[in-house]
């Protein structure tokens, strides 16, 4: 045998006879610094800072203004592919609403299902916008967008903001987007 194998089978005798001693005695255990009471409290408190840096409802909801106006002109304009992005915009940002509140109160005091509502709108009413999209079809388009505002204030009405009456925008928000489809370059 050469000596680099003896030298392993001594290197591993020893280490085998090492780990077939008593265990030395184990050292105490570590004291966590906080308690179970501490940590929760720790807890509450990161849960209330991040209340506190999250948008409120209406945040989403001026969103969804800008978006659901952009696209009322998108498709007067025929320009179906912006129509479809912000149709998506608008769509997203009311789930995005549902996640911020989902449960808020309604004229009564108790929990409106706003994500339940929103449901139902996004496979009726929207799903009629997308389709009048989809086909490229305006006067589809105005009577099912119309038809989505319906719904929208409907939704104003279950948690107790009859006063946000929407309505189909007269002028362009503030945009930097060319809504004409013909268009090559900014102008």
């Amino acid at each position: 045998m050469s000596r680099a194998v003896i030298h392993l089978l001594v290197v591993m005798a020893f280490a085998g006879a090492a780990c077939r001693q008593a265990p030395a005695e184990e050292p105490a255990a570590v004291q966590p610094t906080s308690t179970a009471a501490d940590e929760i409290a720790a807890l509450k408190a990161d849960v209330e800072m991040l209340k506190g840096k999250a948008p409120s409802a209406s945040v989403a909801m001026a969103d969804v203004g800008f978006h659901w106006s952009n696209l009322w002109f998108a498709g007067q304009s025929g320009n179906w592919p912006l129509a479809g992005y912000y149709f998506s915009e608008a769509r997203n940002h009311i789930r995005w609403l549902t996640r911020i509140n989902p449960m808020p109160k309604g004229p009564d005091g108790m929990p409106v299902d706003v994500k339940g509502i929103f449901d139902g709108i996004d496979t009726t009413t929207l799903a009629a916008v997308k389709a009048a999209i989809d086909k490229k079809d305006s006067k589809e388009f105005e009577t099912a967008y119309r038809g989505a505002l319906e719904s929208c204030y409907q939704c104003h009405k279950a948690v107790g903001r009859p006063y946000l009456r929407p309505m189909i925008p007269t002028a362009l928000p503030q945009t930097i987007i060319n809504l004409d489809a013909r268009a090559n370059w900014p102008q």
